[in-house]
């Protein structure tokens, strides 16, 4: 009887175990932090660029389906380590290991080449007080926040704080490890831009990162960064659309190729009104050969709106941006476009013999407010001659404390660049990059950075052991290749 009574209990639990055991983990709750810095004392304000910035980049976080619990905008109210550190705590201190928390800054990077990239910072400022928040310290206060960081950083030489887009490398890497995942809107080496509004009328303008990265988050409720219209953008997603979209910088992401965090969720089936003007901008070619002066792209506009076209040429190693040749496409006689899809051939003056790199931004005017729609970096190879290209990396790495391994493919003319990783046999374990025209990174010696996660083709962690990046690129009929010295892929010593 005794173990007949045992029996039906255990049957009569058995239904509830099930169900606990079946019962989904808690929701993330999310929660966002965004600062804006416009008014600075030892350098050029860019008001009102970074607090338009905070409130778009606000407006869409609200529609993700999935709720924050908080999305808190400050402009030009944190000046000092402590008012940051106050903010973050603030805004965070409900955060729990399963939660997210996202933080953007816009404002002024610093860094400098010639010195170690940890003394690398954000510039926090009200226009009468202000402070570098170097990379440690935003590290350390980051730490004391649980669960998993967003971190978008919306300045130039962002990419120094998590080593990336750097010549020579990084003495060392901030916000990395499981629970950061960080976009940066420039290289270590490069510069953001922004632009605004002339005239009277009202101010307005914004970072072109900031547009790209909030257009990637909304277009007539898909999500243009959605790459597989799932309904969910992930980092790797919005990476992937930043580099397509965005053209003067490069941006910087960690970890490289992170599928596995959800930046903004949306309902693919409950769509909500068009808010752009100009969707799905697609060019024909963004990697020419001096001569091929003739650029065709098309789009779509949304709605009835003025739209001009601006190109922006790479000279002396800066972007011409005071120089940038504007065209009015004044499709009807009021100087407006209609709606529906369009094409558009667009001449360059690169002449015959140059090589360089070129910009082609579509900008809408509303109410005599420009507004950023897209752009495509173009890359110019030169119609004769060849390439000087070599491989450089570092000396190890160790994939499961969060490293990366830089690779660096040199050029001295810009041109198309496959990236492979090699194992000790000279088989190929992973494609980094294939085809992909280089950019102007501003790096010392010329060249592009690509970043090795350690991981092969099929998704699986490679061996430790000795391995080599090889690039690859095609010239004027000429096959040109290279490969590294030897690296290592390494594991973490026991503790």
């Amino acid at each position: 009887m005794r173990f007949l009574a045992m029996a039906l209990l255990a049957a009569l639990l058995f239904p509830f175990a099930l169900l606990k055991a079946e019962t989904p983990p808690p929701q993330p709750a999310l929660r966002a932090l965004l600062i804006g810095c416009d008014r600075f004392v030892t350098q050029p304000d860019t008001w009102p660029a970074a607090e338009n910035n905070v409130r778009i980049l606000s407006d869409a976080l609200a529609k993700d389906i999935r709720g924050y619990a908080l999305i808190r905008s400050l402009s030009g109210s944190v000046a000092t380590k402590e008012g940051f550190q106050r903010a973050v705590e603030e805004a965070f201190q409900n955060a729990g290991e399963n939660d997210v928390s996202l933080l953007y800054i816009s404002t002024h990077g610093m860094f400098s080449e010639g010195v170690t990239n940890a003394e690398a910072g954000l510039l926090l400022s009200d226009g009468e007080t202000e402070t570098l928040l170097d990379a440690a310290v935003l590290q350390e206060i980051l730490d004391q926040v649980p669960g998993n960081k967003i971190v978008i950083l919306d300045a130039c030489n962002s990419g120094a704080i998590i080593g990336k887009g750097l010549s020579g490398g990084a003495a060392q890497c901030f916000l990395t490890g499981k629970s950061y995942h960080v976009l940066c809107s420039a290289g270590g080496s490069e510069a953001s831009w922004y632009y605004q509004s002339g005239g009277e009328g009202p101010a307005s303008g914004a970072s072109y990162f900031a547009s790209v990265l909030t257009n990637g988050l909304g277009v007539q409720g898909a999500c243009s960064a959605d790459i597989n219209a799932d309904g969910l953008v992930t980092l790797a997603e919005m990476y992937a659309y930043l580099l397509d979209n965005y053209a003067a910088s490069t941006p910087q992401v960690y970890p490289q190729g992170d599928d596995g965090l959800v930046l903004f969720a949306y309902d693919p089936d409950n769509v909500y009104a068009a808010e752009k003007a100009v969707t799905d901008v697609s060019f024909q070619d963004t990697l020419l050969t001096a001569g091929q002066t003739d650029v065709t792209f098309s789009f779509t506009v949304r709605r009835q709106t003025h739209l001009y076209y601006q190109i922006v040429y790479h000279r002396d190693g800066v972007w011409q941006f005071a120089q940038a040749q504007h065209f009015l496409d004044g499709e009807q006689a009021d100087g407006t476009v209609l709606p529906g899809r369009k094409m558009r051939t667009l001449s360059l003056n690169t002449g015959e013999d140059a090589s360089g790199y070129v910009i082609i931004q579509l900008l809408s005017m509303e109410d005599d407010t420009p507004l950023f729609e897209g752009a495509r970096l173009l890359c110019v190879q030169p119609a004769t001659g060849s390439v000087r290209l070599a491989a450089v990396t570092g000396a190890s790495f160790v994939p499961t404390l969060g490293q990366e391994m830089a690779i660096w493919a040199e050029h001295d003319v810009p041109c198309g660049l496959t990236v492979n990783i090699l194992n000790e046999s000279g088989r190929v374990v992973r494609r980094i990059a294939y085809d992909v025209p280089s950019r102007p990174q501003h790096l010392s010696p010329a060249a592009s950075s690509f970043y090795w996660d350690g991981r092969k083709n099929d998704g699986e962690m490679a061996e430790p052991g000795a391995y080599r990046a090889q690039i690859k690129t095609r010239m004027n009929g000429e096959d040109i290749s290279c490969v590294s010295d030897v690296f290592y892929l390494e594991v973490a010593a026991a503790q």
